[in-house]
């Protein structure tokens, strides 16, 4: 079940929704510094808090599951509204590829990784912010974070394995319940550091990069091509009167 794109919005210029944009942003930029001016950025799912200070050199775009609604960019930049399984983008087109408010709430997350594969560029990069099952995060109905299906770590990498993705670098966010995240004072925050070392399993958010396996496992080439052939309809011929 997706989040309304409303609610997402108000969620996030609410003080607890700056915070979690702000740490998850951290968390990206640790695993991913930087990206250039010719990388093509796509964030699926909702991103905009997240974009507004993430690689301001990039070329970002955004896609957003029809489930979910959309909102115009305020800075403009390109937004799609399409069907999860379905993104009308090339092969090969994209250099790196973000997730957020997005696997959880997937009908088909198998298809979804499936586009993610295909529209990726030979070795691409995606990087999936996803709801841990066992955080306190995904027992909230206070934030977007408790809606949808949430995963452990395991089963996000056989996943990802699954459909032509391999595991990279890992990192566990926000490791305050969502009641404590705005009372914690600052003098103590960089104890969630050591938190986030020692006790991972307990992290609100997974935030886990994925690489695009060249070539592609003989079980993703078939699930693509039976995709393909049942997207095609034969044409219907009207009889002549």
């Amino acid at each position: 079940m997706a989040v309304d794109i409303i609610d997402l919005t108000r969620f996030y210029e609410t003080a607890l929704g700056r915070h979690v944009a702000a740490r998850l942003q951290a968390e990206a930029q640790r695993v991913w510094p930087q990206a250039g001016k010719r990388d093509a950025v796509m964030f699926y799912g909702y991103g905009a808090p997240l974009a507004d200070d993430l690689w301001p050199d990039a070329e970002w775009h955004f896609v957003m599951p029809a489930q979910q609604g959309a909102l115009g960019d305020s800075q403009g930049r390109p937004t799609i509204l399409t069907h999860e399984s379905a993104w009308p983008l090339r092969d090969d087109s994209i250099n790196r590829l973000l997730f957020m408010h997005a696997l959880e709430a997937a009908s088909r997350p198998e298809a979804l990784m499936q586009e993610a594969y295909r529209v990726l560029v030979p070795n691409g990069r995606a990087l999936f912010i996803v709801p841990n099952r066992r955080g306190f995060w995904a027992r909230s109905e206070h934030t977007p974070f408790g809606t949808g299906r949430p995963y452990t770590a395991g089963q996000l990498r056989q996943l990802m394995q699954q459909n032509g993705l391999v595991p990279g670098q890992s990192r566990p966010a926000l490791l305050a319940p969502p009641a404590l995240t705005r009372s914690v004072p600052p003098s103590l925050r960089p104890l969630g550091r050591f938190t986030a070392a020692l006790l991972p399993h307990l992290a609100g958010v997974w935030v886990m990069e994925a690489i695009k396996q060249v070539p592609a496992p003989l079980s993703v080439t078939r699930a693509m091509s039976r995709r393909k052939l049942a997207a095609v309809r034969p044409a219907v011929v009207s009889p002549k009167i």
